[in-house]
């Protein structure tokens, strides 16, 4: 069974040889090839490179072609971004562009075919897709209007607008909505699915009341508008200790949500009774990377067992970092799946 047979058996509900294994590999992938995370992601040659490597050396059933998630659509709109020499430094933005509310008017239009590095994961996304796409699904990574936010102006400022000028934040995240959106739209066009990121959304900065009010509307229409352009399946993204939010996670329309290694995936688990959505259960990347290997087998064998009991399950893991051996990694895969037989 390929991988996209096996990942559209379980969206549909339906017998799958086993559950899909679905590592989350960013700038780990440069670990691969020898590079660092900061050539690999302003490289379209290298990154297409690195995904390639990906989808060799662990055999995931899904992809995500990405490096630094939350950087490109802020350096899109005009943040300078930092690419650090160390082989192991995860580029990052240099400084906020944004010091108060009053700013956002005089960000610019984005353009996916020539802003920033937009048209390099384009391109990146589209060649992976081309060799890969028969055989399993490859999304391309975009950030939610939130957390795109919390890159241009920072969480404090954004919180404290969120409070005192909801309608100015409003407005706001409507923007940069419409961004998500068209970079989604130019994936789908290549033919490649999408992946939504937002983990600045997450408690406990973010209230349930103001991810409700504030934040779960956009979602939503982002979601929605990337279906309909054709996104077979959208996967929303957000780590942490989720379950104070997880209804509203359910009322976001996504196929795909996360439960992180640390929340509590039981209230997950109850809310899939009345839905088709999926619930992504991880395994620490901490303790892949670092052990102490009494724990990460403790783990590794509760999410196998969640997801043998329970068809919506699919089997995840944290970021990887990019000093995690590879040989550690493919560990986890062969301990994850020992019971269905695949090594």
């Amino acid at each position: 069974m390929s991988p996209k047979e096996r990942v559209r058996l379980t969206l549909e509900g339906k017998r799958r040889d086993r559950p899909p294994f679905c590592p989350a590999i960013y700038e780990h992938k440069a670990r691969l090839l020898g590079r660092s995370p900061s050539e690999v992601s302003r490289s379209a040659g290298l990154l297409e490179q690195a995904v390639l490597a990906e989808y060799e050396t662990y055999g995931p059933d899904m992809l995500t072609v990405g490096i630094d998630i939350y950087d490109v659509e802020a350096e899109a709109l005009g943040s300078e971004v930092w690419f650090p020499e160390a082989v192991d430094a995860v580029p990052i933005i240099k400084e906020r562009i944004l010091s108060s509310l009053d700013d956002f008017g005089r960000l610019g239009i984005v353009d996916v075919a020539s802003s920033g590095r937009m048209p390099l994961v384009l391109e990146a996304a589209k060649a992976v897709n081309d060799r890969l796409g028969r055989e399993v699904f490859v999304r391309g990574a975009i950030s939610a209007p939130y957390s795109m936010a919390v890159e241009l102006m920072g969480i404090e400022e954004l919180l404290i607008g969120m409070i005192e000028r909801p309608d100015e934040v409003n407005e706001f995240l409507s923007f940069l909505t419409e961004v998500s959106i068209s970079y989604g739209k130019a994936f789908i066009n290549r033919g490649v699915g999408v992946c939504v990121f937002d983990s600045y959304a997450a408690p406990p900065l973010i209230s349930p009341r103001l991810f409700k009010a504030m934040i779960l509307p956009h979602v939503r229409k982002l979601i929605a508008a990337l279906k309909e352009c054709g996104a077979e399946f959208v996967e929303y993204v957000i780590g942490g200790r989720t379950e104070p939010i997880a209804e509203h996670l359910f009322a976001t329309g996504a196929d795909i949500l996360l439960c992180d290694f640390a929340a509590d995936v039981n209230i997950f688990l109850e809310l899939t009774k009345e839905t088709c959505v999926l619930v992504r259960r991880n395994v620490s990347p901490v303790l892949i990377e670092q052990g102490p290997d009494e724990e990460l087998d403790r783990q590794i064998n509760s999410v196998r067992r969640l997801a043998a009991e329970h068809c919506k399950v699919i089997i995840g893991t944290g970021a990887i970092s990019y000093n995690t051996s590879a040989e550690r990694v493919l560990m986890v895969k062969k301990m994850c799946l020992k019971e269905s037989g695949e090594t």
